[in-house]
């Protein structure tokens, strides 16, 4: 129920604050001019750019508020956006984050609470310090934008229902039922369900659609809502028993809107009230039915009580009566479109995430946007800090519905590989995998990593201290230990080079005034110091583009990306969509995989010990539908809360001449010999994860140490000593 801060009124505050500021200084200006008999100079008393820096300082650091008062002010309000994958940047622009501290043991503001249904996600949030405190949006869920109340207090009015609390007698008030807007008191009617009725009619048309009506009976109030930071989900409404929307009018509705091509199908269908937003206060006085089936069992079940017959019950499967038990009220009021629309963007990528351990779907919430795939269908021309690609992403066999609105299927991160469950050696212990190295040579899992290089010169007033240009050893003191051959006259690497570690990438040097002795190393020759940027000591790779260009202050910008090819190796880390995550334990070639009878070798094997303890049945089942799929040549639609059951999944399996469960019989690579046990194997959707060994393996002999202390330095990027 609580209110939610979006850009609007964060940026209405910011500026009122400091717009405030401004106008102190004016005062204390014209103050000054007085008391000293000066005459007044507007462009000293006006500081615009106050405002300007203001907004900057905010905007650049997150600290939402003034810069003098930043112990007060709000922190990481604003971020950089985040394009790993295109699943992540959707994700981070549904997130919303908590104002409470992180460091209190009260865990109340951190659980789950009944009114996030359908507004919140349950599964997506971050493990640690902000658990529960950072929330994500669910996917219908909908922020309410203001009106003023002016303007529902004229509707209000001219309805003719309410009566003005100042010409009622005192006691009439008490039998009248009081009517607030926005938290005010604004009449008194004797006929709430009218004024609601007719308010409901215009919502959506002459009003915003998300307008909060709440009528509480017991207090004998209703209450009008119509301010920003609500939280809104659309729903069916539901009229005597029947949803209003039909297979009819929704054909209707499509075969005007082809014609008239002004609107969409879903403004015409909040428009014509098939379609509701309710916000969390009002869900309060509502009967929500789960599912338009439910909602005709219910209506057959009291149609039948009336009619004086025994009820008939509906024989329902074990997977029906595990799902929800019968309840046959006969006031629905609205529909849940999809009960899979209580999840958020992370989270609906999940197949079967309704047959998984609840921990399970938080991990992997996390780890899709960690995943790598294709970020933007403008990677090339993109130059972001970090970015990494996948050679050869392929969209899932088995699929959910919201994928397609999601793009995920165009813009994937992942590849469906043939995953065998077994023991093999011992390598797949402890979460490892044992891969296939034929695979990886053929280009299973390889990506592109990107980084990009920034420099500019430097400028004070109009004089160029810092120029982008190949450094002179006679004329430059302080030249780095790197390689400057592979550099253009220009001062930049061309595009193409192959560079490696401490390779100089741009060019720089700063003009050294005359008084700087630069202890004793100054020769007479010496006119500059060398300000170069070079590549990182870890990294290597080739020059992908070089970008030339100006800033804001019209000096030199030069921009560098380093392209470099990451092939899978020994410690990188995947993971299935079912938080199963590991890294390479070993790399077998093909012919010492495990086979089937038909020649099929696994790309994966995995250890049968990661499924009991971690209950991710979802993934069992995706394997075992991703077998039926490839065999039926059709994709698996599997949306939480579906109808798909492991048995129907089985059954069709057992048509196409397979074990009903996905078991094969398997020989051994090593020695050819048929496996004692039948090993269940298909294909999976894996995803191979950005925390790579290349990023992270560090050792140091002798290196750089700390002046003053003599002992080595801190960090991998510093070439720094280890400790322990």
């Amino acid at each position: 129920k609580k209110r939610l801060d979006m850009a609007g009124p964060l940026m209405i505050s910011l500026f009122r604050t400091l717009y405030k500021t401004v106008l102190n200084d004016m005062a204390a200006y014209f103050r000054k001019c007085i008391s000293s008999k000066r005459e007044f100079k507007l462009p000293l008393a006006l500081r615009p750019h106050k405002i300007t820096n203001g907004f900057r300082y905010s905007i650049g650091t997150g600290n939402w508020g003034d810069a003098k008062k930043a112990k007060q002010s709000r922190s990481g309000v604003s971020r950089v956006l985040n394009r790993f994958t295109y699943v992540s940047t959707i994700s981070h622009l549904r997130r919303c984050n908590a104002p409470t501290g992180r460091e209190g043991k009260f865990t109340k503001p951190r659980q789950l609470h009944n009114t996030h249904w359908g507004y919140i996600c349950p599964a997506e949030t971050p493990e640690g310090q902000a658990c529960g405190l950072m929330k994500n949006l669910a996917l219908m869920s909908y922020v309410s934008v203001s009106i003023p109340s002016d303007i529902l207090n004229e509707f209000i009015n001219s309805c003719g229902i309410c009566q003005n609390i100042n010409e009622t007698p005192f006691d009439n008030i008490v039998k009248f039922t009081k009517v607030f807007v926005n938290g005010n008191l604004t009449c008194i009617t004797d006929r709430p369900l009218d004024l609601i009725k007719s308010i409901r009619e215009i919502k959506g048309n002459s009003l915003p659609a998300d307008i909060g009506i709440v009528n509480d009976i017991l207090v004998n109030e209703v209450r009008f809502y119509s301010d920003s930071g609500r939280m809104c989900r659309p729903l069916f409404v539901v009229e005597d028993q029947h949803l209003v929307l039909t297979s009819d009018t929704l054909s209707k509705l499509k075969l005007e809107i082809a014609q008239e091509a002004n609107q969409s199908l879903w403004e015409a269908l909040v428009l014509e009230r098939y379609i509701e937003y309710i916000d969390a206060e009002e869900e309060e006085s509502t009967m929500i039915c789960i599912s338009p089936d439910e909602l005709y069992e219910s209506r057959l079940y009291n149609l039948r009580k009336l009619e004086g017959l025994r009820p008939r019950r509906k024989r329902r499967s074990v997977h029906e009566r595990l799902i929800n038990l019968p309840t046959y009220p006969n006031k629905w009021t609205h529909c849940e479109i999809h009960p899979s629309m209580i999840l958020g963007v992370s989270a609906s990528l999940i197949p079967f995430s309704d047959h998984n351990q609840s921990p399970r779907n938080t991990y992997q919430s996390a780890m899709s946007k960690q995943a790598m795939g294709i970020y933007a269908t403008n990677f090339r021309l993109r130059m972001d800090v970090l970015a990494n690609l996948l050679y050869y992403p392929q969209k899932p066999l088995v699929t959910t519905k919201v994928m397609e609105y999601l793009q995920f299927r165009e813009l994937p991160a992942g590849i469906n590989v043939i995953v065998a469950i077994m023991c093999y050696g011992g390598y797949n212990q402890e979460d490892s995998l044992i891969i296939n190295q034929s695979s990886v040579d053929r280009g299973l899992f390889r990506s592109f990593s990107y980084r990009r290089y920034l420099d500019q010169e430097k400028k004070v007033g109009v004089l160029n201290m810092e120029d982008i240009t190949k450094p002179n050893p006679y004329t430059t003191l302080g030249l780095k230990r790197g390689n400057y051959e592979k550099l253009d006259d220009d001062g930049i690497v061309p595009c193409g080079v192959r560079v490696c570690g401490n390779d100089i990438l741009i060019g720089k040097v700063s003009t050294l005034s005359p008084e700087d002795e630069l202890l004793g190393q100054r020769k007479e020759s010496h006119v500059y110091r060398d300000v170069s940027t070079p590549l990182r000591s870890t990294e290597h790779g080739i020059v992908d583009q070089v970008i030339v260009t100006t800033n804001q202050d019209g000096a030199k910008l030069v921009k560098v990306g380093v392209r470099n090819t990451r092939i899978p190796e020994i410690g990188d880390k995947f993971a299935s969509r079912h938080g199963q995550k590991g890294t390479i334990g070993i790399n077998y070639r093909q012919e010492d995989m495990p086979f089937t009878a038909d020649g099929i070798t696994p790309d994966i094997i995995i250890n049968p010990h990661a499924i009991p303890s971690r209950m991710t049945i979802g993934h069992l089942i995706e394997c075992l539908m991703g077998k039926l799929s490839v065999f039926s040549g059709s994709e698996g639609d599997v949306t939480a809360f579906s109808e798909v059951t492991v048995e129907s999944i089985s059954r069709k399996l057992g048509s196409f001449g397979f074990h009903r469960r996905g078991l094969e019989v398997m020989y051994n690579g090593h020695t050819g010999r048929k496996l004692a046990a039948q090993i269940f194997i298909g294909p999976t959707y894996y995803q191979r994860l950005k925390h790579m060994v290349q990023d992270k393996i560090h050792s140091r002999g002798r290196g750089p140490v700390n002046i003053l202390t003599r002992q080595p330095v801190e960090g991998r990027s510093r070439e720094g000593g280890l400790r322990f």
